[in-house]
């Protein structure tokens, strides 16, 4: 196993060496600088990359639209974005992945969708608070998300933010680039997929889940029942990426409901869905989810 270990730290030594990690200046010449590496990541089975920190992140409408078809999961469309279909678990994990090492190159992380699944359409049943790890997470910057799975959990439903988050990071949480989610007050892009309940499992949709994961994130056509005029008694929950207010849509895992697994963007605003539109993002939202890594360590102090 050492001498593994060694073999493999040599061979990523080598590779990052060649890489290098700087950012291209104005000549077009790139940094020599090598990627540092910060010890070894026992989850992933490697070398840490930078930002070793970093291990949480909200999928941004321009990171996802603009992704090509990766091993997993599918292109998507550039105006509706996945939909329900992000290629399986695997697909949504692969995302997680390919965004990060987008916004961070060279990191090394597990990284997992915050997804619950069925394991009814050749998938294994999980639940997302159990896919994540043990914490503790942070986002692109730094900024505490939770130290342990009981931080992430609100002190009350109608608090509906993680206990343990920076103040900052609970009132918005941030994107893969560690940028705003809402980028003005003027969009309104809350919604985030989640197939879960406010303990973060699996969703009660009275189907055993089937609508409420999309067919375990395979489906784009995929319609529930529509829900009521406040959303309530739809079937695909969403969680809210930020608060609607001090007093009301608050809760990070689980609002409210939409009605289906269309691709589609509404960020114009509304607290429900028509009954008639059964898109991912009929009241407020783009099919946005949110990204873990496992086994992150604490940012240094300054």
């Amino acid at each position: 196993m050492k001498l593994a270990r060694a073999a493999t730290s040599l061979l990523l030594l080598g590779t990052l060496a060649a890489l290098g990690c700087g950012s291209e200046g104005s000549n077009g010449d790139t940094s020599t600088d090598n990627i540092p590496l910060f010890g070894w990541d026992e989850v992933a089975g490697r070398l840490r990359g930078p930002r070793p920190h970093f291990s949480f992140f909200v999928t941004t409408q321009q990171g996802l639209f603009g992704l090509d078809a990766g091993t997993y999961f599918p292109k998507p469309d550039i105006s509706l974005g996945f939909g329900g279909d992000l290629g399986g678990i695997a697909g949504a994990d692969e995302i997680c992945s390919v965004l990060a090492q987008r916004s961070n190159p060279g990191d090394t992380k597990v990284w997992h969708a915050f997804l619950s699944t069925t394991g009814g359409f050749g998938s294994q049943r999980e639940d997302a608070i159990d896919r994540i790890g043990t914490g503790p997470w942070y986002d692109f910057e730094g900024r505490k998300l939770a130290g342990n799975v009981a931080e992430l959990m609100p002190l009350e439903d109608r608090e509906g933010r993680p206990r343990g988050a920076d103040p900052q990071l609970a009132a918005m949480f941030t994107g893969e680039n560690g940028e705003r989610v809402r980028e003005n007050t003027g969009v309104d892009n809350h919604d985030v997929l989640t197939g879960s309940g406010r303990d973060g499992r699996l969703f009660d949709d009275g189907e055993g889940g089937e609508i409420a994961t999309c067919d375990d994130w395979t489906s784009k056509t995929k319609q529930g029942r529509p829900g009521g005029p406040t959303a309530t008694g739809g079937q695909v929950p969403v969680g809210h990426s930020w608060p609607r207010s001090n007093t009301e849509g608050r809760h990070w895992i689980s609002e409210h409901t939409v009605n289906g697994c269309e691709p589609g963007v509404d960020t114009n605003g509304g607290t429900s869905a028509p009954r008639g539109d059964f898109r991912v993002g009929a009241a407020g939202g783009y099919g946005g989810f949110y990204c873990f890594a496992l086994n992150a360590i604490a940012p240094a102090l300054p």
